[in-house]
């Protein structure tokens, strides 16, 4: 068998796996979704966003209309069998539906599994707003399985009506005040009373509110009457300074004329300065042109003479060092001669000392005084 054959492709291009069942079969026939003319008429009691248990994983295209076509958040499917779990998982990866999820549960623990290649995820269910249960899964009790869920959330159930223990199931649904909404073909829509009492509180609700609308629709209307009155005094008003203000508009547009002609005057006499001032500037880079001129040919001058200067010292480098070293020279021998002089003031200084000492005593003072003698009376021998 290809693999064209094995999908059973139905009108909207949903491809499912072509089963052996009477459901699958119907499909085949249709190239369509089964029981449509019952899920059509049966959306109006489907709100928006809800999440929908399907119990009977053959009624895979339910779950997937419920999806596409009755806009639900989310549909959870139900199946024990590993190998219809498989086969349902693979009709809703085939058409890429991401907002059902198939779910393997084991109802003796009220647990849930989800296979993802062979590897397994506990999952809690969200509560339930939709309950879709066939004949199969009401035969088999699963609906029982979520009594605490129906009691306490009060979900909208899609049942089978043909089960042979739908007596037992409609006394359970008696007691927790559901009502019967619609039933065709074996299939019915059960809502609970109070659900339906807080819908009809709804609707009054919403019956007072559109009421409470139109009376403010009145008032908006007289309102908007009243607006337009005066809107029409102040249009009249606004008419009235409109007049104003062209006069002084046109006055204004007078006076702006004549600053726009003192303004063009005032332009030809900018200009004129600027032409000027352009002519001076001209000059003024002119002469600026000439002393930089001046002051390059100096600099050209300069760098010539301190080549000459460099070529000179240069050549007078030899003599230099060589009078450096004289000078040296004649440094040590002057150290030598003032080393020598203060030698010969200490001698000289020791000498006059001696000197002094010698000539201040009484024997020198004596022999001068004979010396003075004796020259006196040599003079006057003399005569």
């Amino acid at each position: 068998m290809t693999k064209n054959n094995a999908l059973l492709k139905l009108s909207d291009n949903v491809k499912l796996n072509r089963r052996k069942n009477p459901i699958a079969m119907e499909m085949a026939r249709t190239k369509d979704y089964y029981q449509k003319t019952i899920l059509e008429a049966f959306m109006t009691y489907i709100p928006e966003q809800a999440v929908i248990y399907e119990m009977d994983s053959r009624f895979v295209s339910h779950a997937i209309y419920f999806l596409k076509y009755g806009h639900a958040r989310q549909v959870y499917l139900f199946e024990t069998n590993r190998a219809k779990y498989k086969e349902a998982r693979n009709d809703v990866q085939r058409n890429h539906l991401v907002g059902i999820e198939c779910l393997q549960p084991d109802w003796d623990t009220n647990r849930f599994v989800r296979w993802d290649k062979d590897k397994l995820t506990y999952v809690t269910p969200r509560s339930a707003d939709v309950i879709h249960a066939s004949e199969a899964a009401i035969e088999a009790g699963l609906l029982l399985k979520f009594s605490a869920d129906v009691e306490k959330y009060k979900p909208v159930l899609w049942l089978d009506t043909s089960s042979h223990n739908f007596a037992e199931i409609a006394k359970w649904l008696e007691k927790l005040h559901y009502r019967l909404q619609i039933e065709q073909n074996d299939q019915a829509i059960y809502v609970s009373q109070e659900t339906k009492e807080a819908e009809e509180e709804k609707n009054e609700l919403e019956a007072k509110l559109l009421e409470r609308l139109e009376t403010y629709k009145r008032q908006i209307n007289q309102l908007q009457q009243e607006c337009g009155q005066q809107i029409s005094h102040m249009q009249a008003e606004q008419a009235k300074k409109l007049a104003v203000m062209e006069t002084d508009h046109r006055a204004t547009v007078k006076r702006l004329e004549e600053e726009v002609k003192q303004q063009a005057e005032l332009a030809k006499q900018y200009e004129k300065e600027t032409k000027q001032s352009q002519k001076e500037t001209r000059e003024a880079r002119q002469v600026v042109q000439h002393i930089s001129d001046a002051l390059n040919a100096e600099k050209a001058m300069n760098h010539d003479l301190n080549k000459r200067i460099f070529a000179l010292l240069a050549e007078e480098k030899p003599v230099l060092l060589t009078m450096e070293k004289r000078q040296t020279q004649q440094q040590k021998e002057l150290s030598s001669l003032r080393y020598e002089n203060r030698k010969l003031a200490r001698n000289l200084t020791i000498a006059t000392e001696k000197y002094q000492r010698l000539n201040d005593t009484k024997v020198i003072r004596v022999m001068r005084k004979y010396w003075n003698f004796k020259k006196k009376r040599r003079l006057r021998n003399d005569t």
